[in-house]
This record gives structure tokens, sequence and C-alpha cells, in this order.
């Protein structure tokens, strides 16, 4: 598809777009890395004579014509490559060699190609499809990783590496082993420590760049490729090239414990997104075409639900399809991400055009945490380890304050181990124990003294706490009489009231003399207890209060 059109182009900028605020090496790093390709018009679509709908307006964007909505669309990524663009250009700062980087230092990264079908995505990756296409001539951008990967390998000298790599495909929701073709279909298994893996997949060790071309080729040949109206040849299958790097240091500070790491590097081709009324898919074709659009659009709702925060901590449907059951740990574990977007710039397929940016546009704002990948043993031996040597440094940082060390300086080397250092003044070491022992005895002393005065302060709360109880209660009591006394007052009739009736005067009369006797006996007992209250009483005693 782009065999027919040139590579080239007179300068840098023409090339590519890169984003003001993103640059080659600014991305974020937990956020997944999206960059936009744009092939050239294809042979046939300069024959219909289609025009291109897209433009480039500024650093890191990309305008497509709208027709349904009669307006323009203008979208922001890391890089956007103009149709001029070649692949070492790809290669160079979409940030794939960051990504290489990454895996030699023990994380998992991925690299997904995704777009419409004819829009270039197997030709980014792995150059020229078709009889006679080889990697000599406009090779892709996995080709350039692998002599990447080894010029890498080859200046980390003091790590030894072991690759294994291992290709798979998903045809019609079933995973297939490209390297051991077979009919049977390998099932997707899930494990605490791998997360979702295929079982029984076929890997082979690759000890140079050779070995890992002939794995691609071997993959190349055996992935289901098919022909219809938008793409001579369409991928008809989504694949997965998975390179385990596994590398042995020795720890700094034990030189006879290696530490083992375990780097990844996913290159993923998926099949392009249909529609069966431009393709006229028919029959077998159109049933692949139905099962490439319904992971597509799992893909699509994982990275939705990985993109708004709000459903990020909720359930993300991976296990609805086999891709996004693989791709799990690429898109919302500890891993790194790059996903280069492919479009075709032509008018006829704006609307697919406008999908796709969509759908990157989505998966920018998905978060990761990237981990370097160990062994949970390993790792548990490097945390104790670390956690070993930041105790010894707080242990003789301590023994240094306190100078509990008979006449010798202790301090820490580089490499967490105690150096001692001969202290020349030990004449002074039974003066400064004395001290020492005088200052702790005085500090026991004053501790037992403020205990005592804390009890005795708690003892005098409790009294007057007492006291407060007996004189609220003798409070009521008063309160309650002086009640009493007043209802007594009230009832009692006055004369007014016995001369404007004067037919009921034995009745008031009778009540008067009720009153009265009950108010004198109130103010007879009141004065009692204040006789009995005085200093000068027959007992001499204060009587306590009823």
């Amino acid at each position: 598809m782009y065999s027919n059109v040139p590579s080239t182009a007179s300068s840098q900028e023409s090339l590519m777009s890169l984003s003001s605020d993103e640059g080659q090496g600014g991305s974020d790093l937990d956020n997944i890395n999206v960059v936009v390709r744009v092939r050239p018009l294809a042979s046939h679509e300069v024959g219909k004579k289609d025009i291109q709908a897209v433009q480039f307006p500024g650093e890191g964007q990309i305008m497509v014509d709208d027709q349904i909505n009669g307006h323009s669309r203008v979208y922001t990524f890391n890089v956007v490559f103009e149709p001029e663009a070649s692949q070492e250009d790809v290669f160079e700062f979409s940030g794939l060699k960051r990504l290489v980087d990454m895996a030699l230092d023990g994380f998992a990264c991925t690299v997904l190609a995704y777009g419409q079908t004819g829009a270039g995505k197997t030709y980014t990756l792995t150059g020229p499809q078709g009889e006679g296409a080889g990697i000599s001539h406009e090779p892709g951008v996995i080709n350039l990783a692998f002599s990447y990967l080894y010029e890498g390998i080859k200046q980390r000298k003091s790590e030894d590496f072991v690759i294994h790599a291992s290709y798979l495909e998903i045809y019609n929701e079933h995973v297939l082993d490209l390297l051991n073709p077979s009919p049977k279909h390998l099932p997707v298994r899930w494990s605490k420590d791998k997360g979702f893996y295929a079982e029984n997949l076929f890997a082979v060790e690759c000890e140079d760049e050779g070995d890992l071309q002939g794995v691609l080729e071997e993959g190349k040949k055996n992935r289901q490729v098919r022909s219809h109206n938008m793409n001579e040849h369409s991928s008809r299958s989504h694949t997965l090239l998975v390179l385990t790097l596994t590398a042995e240091t020795r720890d700094l500070d034990d030189p006879h414990t290696f530490i083992r790491r375990q780097g990844k590097l996913s290159l993923v081709d998926l099949a392009g997104s249909e529609k069966t009324k431009k393709t006229n898919s028919k029959g077998e074709t159109l049933v692949e075409a139905n099962n490439i659009n319904k992971s597509l659009l799992v893909l699509g709702n994982c990275i939705s639900a990985l993109a708004d925060p709000r459903k990020r901590s909720g359930h993300i449907p991976y296990r609805d399809s086999c891709l996004t059951k693989l791709l799990a740990e690429s898109l919302g574990g500890g891993g790194m991400a790059l996903m280069i977007a492919c479009v075709s710039p032509s008018r006829t397929n704006a609307p697919e055009t406008i999908s796709t940016l969509r759908y990157a546009s989505r998966a920018k704002r998905i978060k990761t945490k990237p981990i370097v990948r160990m062994d949970p043993r390993e790792q548990l031996i490097m945390s104790l380890k670390r956690e070993v040597k930041l105790l010894r440094m707080e242990n003789t940082y301590l023994r240094q304050q306190t100078n509990l060390v008979n006449g010798i300086n202790v301090i820490m080397n580089q490499g967490g181990r105690e150096i001692t250092v001969e202290d020349g003044n030990t004449g002074n070491q039974k003066e400064l124990e004395k001290d020492l022992t005088t200052m702790v005895n005085n500090y026991m002393q004053e501790n037992e003294n403020l205990r005592a005065e804390n009890a005795q302060l708690h003892q005098m709360r409790e009294l007057l706490i007492r006291d407060h109880e007996l004189v609220c209660k003798e409070n009521e009591r008063l309160m309650k009489k002086l009640a009493d006394m007043e209802q007594g007052l009230v009832r009692s009739p006055t004369h007014e009231e016995c001369r404007q009736n004067p037919r009921s005067d034995s009745t008031m009369s009778s009540a008067m003399s009720f009153g009265n006797s009950g108010l004198w006996k109130s103010l007879a007992n009141i004065s009692k207890e204040r006789e009995a209250e005085k200093p000068g009483s027959s007992n001499g005693e204060r009587k306590p209060p009823h």
C-alpha cells in the first residue's frame, strides 16, 4: 500500500508534528502514549479522484472534515506523522525506542497498532505485505526494534539476557499458536502471578536478531489473511508477538547474589474495524468481520472505563473477549503502552478516521503504574535486604547519638556495612558513664514525683466532685420546700373574698384555718431546723441535710 508512494521528504518538519507539551522524552510515564500516522492516498483512491480530508494545523494536531456535521474536528496527540513520514521516522520519534529500553530494565511494555482496515497498521509494524516483500526494503518498526534491542543488550555488558519469543493470533475469538500451527485452540487461563495467559503457548529462545526475524516471518506466513474491496491483504485476526527478556545482574551489596528481572515487550497488530457495506464481505469473511468488530468493541468499552476516573475503580469487562484478557496487563496493569493509531486521509473514509481518533483520544487518558517485573520470592528477599540496611543505618545513628560505644566511633560505608574507628579520648569514659547514670537516676526520680503529684490531684478532684453533688442535692431540697411554701400562700383566702361571698363563711373559715395551720407548721419546722444548725445547739454538731 505504501510502496507506490515516496517515503522521504525535504525537511523533518514535513514528516511529523510533535506536540508542544509532550516532546520526544517528555510524555508522562503514567499515561498511555498515543501517536497518529496518516498513510498516503492509495492508488485506487487516486484513480477515483478522491481528495485528502485531513490537515495538520499545528504541532501534534490533526484536523478532519466532518461531512455529517459540516465542520472540522481537531485532535491533539503526542506525535502526528504526516503521509511523507518513513518507517525510521515512526520508530525514532514515536517513543518505541524508550519502550525497548524500559523492557530491558524489567518493565512490561506494549505496542498496539489500531485503525480502520486498510489504514496501514500491518505495514507500519512489519513492512510491505505479499510475495516478494522482504525486510530490506522499508522494514517495519518491529524489525527496527529487533536491531535496537540487541544493540542495547551489547551495551549492557554487566547483565546476562535470555530472550524467548512467542507468537499467537486471535481468530474468531479463538487463540491459535502461529509458531506451532495446530487446529486445536489454546485456552486462556488466569493465575495470580501471571494474570491472563495462553496455556501451552510455544516459546522459542532467540540468541540473535536473525532468530527474531525468523520468528516474525514464520508467524506472518501462518496468519489468516484475506482480500476484500478495501484491502488486498487484510488481516483477519489479531496477532500478539511477545518477547520475554530475562536479565541477571550481580547485587552491589552482595557480590555472591544475582538479581533477576523479567521484562516483556508485546507487539500487537489489531485487525482493522470494517464496514461490511464498503468491504462487501460475504460468507466466512463476514463472520470474521463480525468477530473482529465485536472484540474491538469490547476493547473500546475497556478503554472507556479505564479512561474515566469514576469507572476505573469498578468493573472492567476484560473477560468479555480473548483480546481484552490478553491485553489486561498492558492497559490497566503495571506496564507501559504505546498506541499507533493509523488513519486514512481519504474523504470517503472520514467517518472511520474520526472514529479512530476518538478511540485514540480516550486511550490517551488511561493511567498506568509501571513496575519492574521480578519473581515474588526474589522481590521479597530484596525488600528484606533493603529493610535490614535501613535498620543498620538507624542503629548506628542512635549509637552515635547516645555515645554508648566503648570509646569507638561507628560509621557506615556506602554498602551499608559498619566500619569501626578507634577513639583516642578513652580517658573520659568513666566520667561520661557516671554523668549518664546520674542523669538517668534524676529523670527516674522526677518521674516518680510527677506520678505522686498526679495521684494527689486525682484524689482532690474526686473529693470536689463529691462535695459538688451534695451541694446540688441540698439546693434541690430547698427549692422544693420554697415551692411548697409559695403554693400554700396562694391557696389561703383573703378577707375581701370572704365579704363578697357571705353564704360560704363556714367553708371559707375552715379552709382559712387549714391553710393557716399548714403555713404555721411549715414556718415552725424551718425555725426548728435553723435553731438546730446554730453552733450553740444541744449536741454541738451540725446535722447533715436530709
